[in-house]
């Protein structure tokens, strides 16, 4: 299906990007780029980064995770690449296009640019699709386009501006059965009612203001206004602006104090579709002040964060305060890391929040039903570098959240045959049924670079997720891994596979019997997705690529009734001017 073609293509990504030896180094800041992040966890021995910000890496990759829109920006064509630990200058414009097995095709484009010496130019355009149906359950296919622009500036005095707008276009069709299983009494145009085609245009806009200065005893300002429309559906606005103070109160002055705080807001109104038509207009705020210092050996942030949101029903609490803690302490001349903390706080989950993690939702679904609310979590572990070829992270987790969400198949699609005069239910989607649930992770990632010419990463994680009502937290992985390695044979050649695993997901099935609906848990087939691919660099403008997706030809499900296809092959090229 749809999936696996996306699933091929997003490890296409991650193949090209590993064509790079995996150590592509993003670009921060509003006006200069400047080196500002490594995906290896550390190219030379120093403080082990982030510090302040709790660990991010989750083991359960894009690959497994999310594979009905395609992310083509993972490859950072526009950023500066790594290759044997020495910087290389971006390209101006990066052009990557291939097509698969399944005539489906991949396109990028993207350009960076500076049109004058303080103003910066970005323009990116993508698509990816079904050429020929997906036949595994019945005629499927799927289309995701985007087209973004931006612009930054530092003209102003001592400030950086940013902003951009983009367009999105998405479109899903997945019957999510078997036609043949479906009864004769029903016409071609009552299946197609009952299987619609899910088309999603998105509008949005960004604007971002902070100031430059990185002097103490000066203020810090830094803030942003993010717009969403998806037509027909949502509006949503998201404010937020950030004040700090930095001043060498005590101690060493190489490293000052810092005071601030962090102000959000944020509202959403969801426009009412068949079969419900409801219309919910909600609001979340948050005031999050904060005290930061560090030393030669530790680094602490202390802060809490009041929130609040509309209350959907009298039982809801209106406010809520919830530690924002961090602290790192480093031994050993800085190469090991410590870090511990403990954090909080609501999500305004969005419909378009639910269409990003699964776009087979049903289009009638509240998503104001659920509004997350860590109540509490706990983040802690050790990063070292101690050995220049290896970095690794161990870490655990805890989280304790309210109305978390978790997806089921639609009930409806049970009911045959459809009395006459009766609306046509939806088929093909999942409902939300929210819990409270604890999860416990345990996750380990591991780097090793033997010699410059093999790069291996690991990933493991376990997660123990208990629902309070549920019977499982449904879809969720218990068990997750990754294993990417990446071979540079000579200049000219590289060789990549990547291994996703995750295993123990339930589903929540209807089944409609003699007595009546009734539901029962499903183990889902374990994840096992293997991908080799290989780069051919023609010369410093070209290079060639190829994958091989699915080895394995596993149809596993990402969602009940929604299998992956099998093996595929992807080729391409990659052009830099």
């Amino acid at each position: 299906m749809k999936r696996t073609i996306i699933i091929l293509i997003l490890a296409i990504l991650a193949v090209t990007a590993y064509a790079q030896h995996d150590e592509q180094v993003t670009v921060e800041g509003k006006y200069r780029p400047k080196v500002n992040k490594v995906s290896k966890l550390q190219l030379n021995p120093e403080t082990p980064q982030p510090s302040y910000d709790l660990p991010s890496t989750e083991v359960n990759p894009m690959e497994a995770k999310q594979k009905f829109s395609l992310d083509l920006e993972k490859i950072a064509p526009t950023g500066y690449a790594a290759k044997n630990d020495k910087l290389v200058d971006p390209t101006k414009n990066f052009l990557m296009a291939g097509i698969g097995t399944r005539l489906s095709p991949i396109f990028l484009y993207k350009h960076n640019s500076m049109l004058t010496k303080t103003l910066g130019l970005g323009v990116g355009v993508k698509h990816n699709s079904s050429w020929v149906k997906m036949k595994d359950y019945a005629p499927s296919g799927y289309m995701n386009n985007a087209f973004d622009i931006s612009l930054s500036t530092s003209k102003f005095d001592g400030l950086q501006l940013d902003g951009g707008v983009y367009f999105k276009n998405d479109m899903y069709h997945f019957y999510g059965m078997n036609l043949a299983e479906i009864p004769e009494t029903l016409t071609p145009e009552q299946i197609a009612a009952a299987c619609p085609r899910q088309t999603y245009n998105t509008i949005g806009g960004h604007l971002g203001l902070a100031s430059t200065t990185t002097r103490v005893g000066e203020f810090s300002h830094d803030g942003h206004l993010d717009y969403l429309y998806m037509f027909n559906r949502e509006h949503a606005i998201d404010l937020g602006y950030t004040l700090g103070y930095a001043d060498n109160w005590w101690g060493d002055k190489s490293h000052p104090q810092k005071v601030g705080v962090k102000l959000d807001f944020q509202y959403d109104y969801c426009m009412g579709q068949e079969p419900h038509f409801f219309n919910v207009s909600r609001v979340l705020f948050a005031v999050n002040p904060f005290f930061e210092m560090s030393g030669g050996f530790y680094r602490l942030h202390l802060g809490v964060r009041l929130d609040g949101t509309t209350k959907y029903t009298e039982d809801d609490h209106f406010l809520a305060v919830r530690p924002d803690v961090r602290a790192s302490l480093f031994i050993l001349n800085n190469k090991l890391e410590f870090y511990a903390g403990l954090n909080g706080g609501r999500q305004l989950l969005r419909f378009s929040d639910l269409v990003n993690d699964n776009p087979f939702v049903n289009p009638g679904i509240n998503p104001s039903l659920c509004t997350p609310n860590v109540k509490l979590g706990f983040d802690g572990g050790i990063r070292t570098n101690i050995v220049d070829v290896v970095d690794v992270h161990l870490g655990v987790r805890y989280r304790l959240t309210d109305n978390d969400p978790l997806y089921m198949r639609s009930p409806v699609n049970m009911i045959f045959p459809i009395p006459e005069g009766f609306e046509i239910p939806i088929w093909n989607s999942y409902d939300l049924v929210c819990d409270q649930t604890q999860l416990v992770t345990v996750m380990a990632d591991v780097r090793v670079k033997l010699r410059n010419s093999l790069t291996a990463d690991l990933g493991f994680a376990y997660n123990n997720c208990n629902p309070a009502v549920e019977e499982y937290a449904w879809y969720r992985p218990t068990t997750e891994g990754k294993l990417k390695l990446t071979y540079g044979l000579n200049d000219k050649l590289s060789f990549n596979t990547t291994f996703l695993y995750q295993g123990g997901r339930y589903a929540k099935v209807p089944e409609l019997g003699d007595y009546g609906l009734t539901y029962t848990a499903q183990k889902l087939k374990d994840v096992f997705d293997l991908s080799i691919g290989a780069d051919y660099k023609v010369n410093d403008q070209i290079t060639a690529f190829a994958l091989l997706d699915n080895v394995a030809h596993q149809k596993y499900h990402l969602y009940y009734d929604y299998p992956v296809t099998g093996i595929q092959f992807f080729a391409g090229v990659k052009l830099r001017f």
